[in-house]
Order: structure tokens, then sequence, then C-alpha cells
């Protein structure tokens, strides 16, 4: 069976449609059980943004300093200062393809041979990009000059060996996260701290740490303002396989009085799950990331979250043709206070 070069790519584009049943090939490309941050956080977290040429922060740094006791006849004294500081977090652009050669063997023996090539191609070139967001959901720029990788977790969290909002800002970064410096605005700066072990009975014990955190980045505003945070999104946390499971044999010696629920897949932490990041495992710091996902969360630019575009002939290669994914994203925090780091 002879097929038109010209055909080529709308047959491709024809099934992709029905690369999701059930194949017979193993798959052996990734060393990673699981990729809970493209999952996780990229898929089941992302909101959309429909215009722009970034993604704006805004946060109130200050109260007005209006408020004083005055008595009787008392006078009153006006100010107003400006207390709003903003910032941006750009648009960055992730793409894979899979390429094509209209006279392989398997492009023209029948509509059979075809699927399974693209099968084949599609799974490569997926594996690929979930791969590559993986390490930038948890990763971090080079520095300022980089303007290539998108702002993962650990340029948001930054860690830091003394208990508290000691979070500043990321080595490589001294005007700030997205332009905010946490030197100048000092509540910018997300919670963290050192642990030695995973108990709970010391200071420095993971799940007593863990504990302080908890009570102390459930911040609530005293009066409501305009916010970017969202509603109605859990909080999670994340770690390697043998913290989780440190965790878990504290909570059998103490009789589950940390309120773990060991009768499911993953335990939980005051209503928030602890979930095994197999990416972790290459850490030897072990963190343990609690995040917010009402103010951690992707923004994606409409319409451009795993967008096919077709290629139907590439420079110089007359009887090649290529399917391009791209995703335009970035991670954005709209509150670090609320954010959690440790490690050991």
């Amino acid at each position: 069976m002879s097929i038109a070069v010209s055909d080529m790519a709308d047959i491709v584009i024809s099934t992709l449609n029905s690369l999701y049943s059930r194949g017979t090939l193993v798959d052996q490309m990734t060393d990673l059980q699981e990729h809970v941050g493209f999952n996780e956080l990229l898929k089941n977290k992302k909101e959309r943004l429909s215009a722009g040429r970034g993604i704006p922060i805004r946060a109130v740094v200050s109260p007005n300093g209006s408020a004083k006791n005055t008595g009787l006849y008392g006078t009153q004294e006006y100010n107003k200062s400006d207390a709003l500081i903003e910032g941006s977090v750009p648009w960055r652009f992730t793409s894979a393809n899979m390429v094509f050669d209209s006279m392989h063997e398997s492009m023209n023996s029948g509509p059979e041979a075809i699927l399974d090539e693209v099968k084949i191609e599609k799974a490569r070139m997926m594996t690929d990009l979930v791969e590559l967001c993986e390490r930038n959901v948890w990763g971090v720029p080079d520095n300022s000059a980089d303007s290539k990788t998108p702002y993962g977790v650990e340029y948001w969290l930054v860690k830091n060996a003394t208990l508290g909002f000691n979070g500043g800002n990321p080595t490589g970064f001294t005007a700030g996260r997205a332009g905010i410096d946490s030197n100048t605005y000092t509540r910018n700066k997300n919670y963290t701290g050192k642990y030695t072990t995973v108990g709970d009975t010391v200071n420095t014990g993971l799940i007593n740490m863990m504990e302080q955190a908890a009570d102390k980045t459930d911040w609530i505003a005293p009066a409501p303002l305009p916010q970017q945070a969202r509603t109605g999104y859990s909080r999670g946390i994340f770690c390697n396989h043998a913290t989780k499971m440190e965790m878990k044999n504290v909570a059998k010696a103490n009789n589950d009085s940390l309120g773990y629920d060991l009768s499911t897949k993953e335990p939980i932490f005051r209503g928030a799950t602890i979930r095994y990041v197999p990416y972790f495992d290459s850490k030897t710091d072990g963190p343990v990331y609690m995040i917010d996902f009402n103010n951690f969360y992707p923004v994606i630019l409409k319409e451009w979250f795993l967008k096919d575009i077709q290629v139907t002939q590439l420079p110089n290669q007359p009887t090649c043709f290529a399917m391009v994914t791209m995703l335009v994203w970035n991670i954005v925090c709209t509150n670090l206070r609320r954010q959690v780091v440790f490690y050991k």
C-alpha cells in the first residue's frame, strides 16, 4: 500500500485518538515509578490564564498606620502610604516532538503498522516531556539569567537551617522571587528548618517541626482583602520513600496518636496526604514539602496545555514531517507564608 507524502501527516493525526488502548509494549523508558510533580501539581492543580505578558503577583505589605486612641474632641491625623508591591512571573515554553519519515517501511505497510509506529513515537515523546516537566516542577532555574527554566518548588520554597519564616531569596536571585526582594520585604519568606530525626519528641524532630509549621502557617487575615488565593484546593505533603516510612513507623510506635490513618495507601497528617515522590529518592538531604495549593499552583496560557502542532515538512528533509507538543506555563506562589520546606 502506497501513501502519498502529502497525506502522511493527516494520517498520523487521525491515529492520535486511538493511542489510549492497551498495548503490548513494555515501558522501560524511565526509572521513576510515578511522576507526582507532573500529575499532582501540573495537571491537577493548574489554572488557565487567557492572556498577558506574564503572571502578576500583588501583595499588601503593611496596614495604613491610621489607628490610634483619641480623647474627647481629639484630632485626627491623615496620611496615606503606598503598601502595594507587585511582582511578575514570566511565561516559560516547554516542547517535545516526534518525527516520521514517509519512506520508513512502517509508514508504507498499512494502517495497523502506521498506528503502531505512532503509538511508539507518541509514548517516547510524552515520556521525555513528562520527565522534563517533573524536574521543572520540583527544581529551580540556575540563576536570574536563566530565561527558559520554569519556577519550580525549589525556587519558591527556599531552605534554611533556622526554624521559622527564614526562607529568603533563592541563590542567584538577588532581586527576589518574581522580583520581590525578601531582604526588603521580610515577611515574604516561607517556613523552613533543618531536622535531625523523624521523631516528634525533640525540637529538631521532623514531626515536631511539622506540628509547629502547621500551626504557624495557618495564617488567617484579620480583615478580608482581594487576593489571588484560590479556595477549595487541598494541602499536600511530599517526601522521599525513606522519610515516609519513618513517619509511618513513628505513628505505629505512638499507637496512631499523631492522627495518621495507616489503613489507607497514603498516611495523613492534619488532613494533608503525605505523598511519596520517587524523584526525591535521588536527593541526599531528604526534603519534605508542605504545600498549600490555594496559594501555590501552575498557570497555563489558555489553549496551550500540551497543544499539538503539525509540521508538514522539515527543512532540508523533504520526506520527513513532525508533530510538536507545546506547553506555555509557569508556577506561581501568591503567599509564601503558607508554604513549608524541611530538610536534614
